[in-house]
């Protein structure tokens, strides 16, 4: 057997036990490491960001949208990539993430977008509008 296939033996074999004991790997890392203290930069980027995100533009369908500064919070689209607006809901839907510690959490879903993914392929996801502005 490889080096390469224990390894990957060794990361799976991990985790099965962390789920059957419930030992999870500490997470508080995974956004990055907490400051001795913010500066006035961090706070009036932090006053920005809030202030852009209660800012809802109105979008058409067919129009091209993009992330707002600072409130990429999925994966898809990328920071620079356009996507299509397919359709605004009348009536959000609300994210089902359980995990009240999660940005998902309750999230106002309220826009269907679409994209090119990997350059070919046409998907659409759900987003919250407040997030994104004309591109």
């Amino acid at each position: 057997m490889s080096e390469q296939q224990n390894t990957s033996q060794d990361i799976i074999g991990k985790l099965v036990q962390s789920l059957q004991t419930g030992d999870f790997v500490d997470e508080e890392n995974e956004f990055g490491s907490e400051k001795e203290s913010y500066g006035e930069e961090y706070t009036t980027q932090l006053q920005t960001a809030f202030n852009n995100f209660l800012k809802k533009d109105a979008f058409q369908v067919g129009q091209l949208v993009k992330w707002k500064k600072n409130l990429k919070n999925r994966q898809l689209p990328y920071l620079s990539q356009p996507a299509i607006v397919v359709e605004i809901l009348d009536e959000p839907v609300i994210s089902n993430e359980e995990e009240s510690g999660s940005p998902y959490f309750r999230e106002n879903l309220d826009i269907i977008l679409g994209m090119l993914v990997d350059d070919e392929k046409f998907f659409t996801f759900y987003y919250d509008s407040k997030r994104f502005e004309a591109y």
